[in-house]
């Protein structure tokens, strides 16, 4: 037989004592399931004895084992009730959770008028921290999930593709952007380092429809434009198109 905590009923034995938990046919290993099965069968009255029957068999076999089973015992029904209170309050299961859950914080009661050794507060004080954290995950889960719904929205349904063997030409031409002075001496866009920039190239655009992996973008913008071994120069016969003022005051 498996060890368990609590009596389990022998096998073939159709006439157990009121008590004893598990099936006659099937030897289960999840004796804390048909405990609690047998549990929210039981009223109130009988919860004592029902403690004590398996808090007897289990010091038949531990001496002296009493505080290691009601620890056991608070630690199971704590958890339960939490995961209990996991339950979508508007699922089919809700209803029947709500009971299980009043039917356990009874037994909890009184599982604190035979605790000796105040341990089953430390562990409620566990769970409640535990819960507090679950919580806490889920209203952040909840927020990130606004953030990205929210990004969404700024994504593009396709992306600029630039034609073939010319993404060294559309680099040359952003190289271009990143020196046009105003003229009123100003440059015309106002930014620090590279990352902006080849971030934008690897995001909106492909390249003969396949995507420019953001290494690649990044080796063309080098950071300050110091040169890098891994640094990418734009053939001068890709640089085809020359970005120029057209005029030396600034549209009114």
């Amino acid at each position: 037989m498996l060890h368990s905590y609590f009596k389990i009923r022998d096998l073939w034995n159709f006439k157990p004592h009121h008590f004893e938990i598990g099936t006659p046919v099937i030897q289960s290993a999840f004796h804390d399931n048909h405990f609690f099965l047998k549990l929210y069968k039981l009223g109130e009255s009988q919860f004592p004895d029902f403690y004590n029957y398996h808090l007897g068999h289990y010091l038949q076999n531990f001496p002296g084992g009493e505080q290691d089973f009601h620890r056991y015992v608070s630690d199971i029904v704590s958890t339960r009730i939490a995961q209990l209170k996991l339950i979508d309050p508007f699922s089919r299961k809700a209803l029947r959770a709500k009971g299980q859950i009043q039917q356990l914080t009874t037994f909890q009661t009184f599982l604190h008028s035979v605790d000796q050794w105040n341990s089953s507060q430390a562990l409620e004080a566990v769970i409640a921290e535990n819960n507090k954290a679950i919580v806490d995950l889920r209203k952040h889960i909840t927020e990130l999930e606004s953030q990205l719904e929210a990004l969404r929205h700024h994504e593009p349904s396709t992306k600029i593709d630039i034609r073939d063997k010319h993404l060294p030409t559309f680099v040359h031409l952003i190289h271009q952007l990143q020196d046009l002075v105003l003229p009123d001496g100003r440059r015309l866009f106002n930014f620090q380092g590279q990352s902006a920039w080849y971030k934008l190239v690897s995001k909106y655009f492909t390249h003969d429809r396949k995507p420019i992996p953001i290494e690649t973008a990044r080796n063309y913008f080098p950071v300050q434009k110091e040169k890098t071994s891994k640094a990418i120069d734009v053939p001068k016969d890709l640089q085809l198109f020359t970005i120029v003022l057209t005029g030396s005051k600034p549209a009114k």
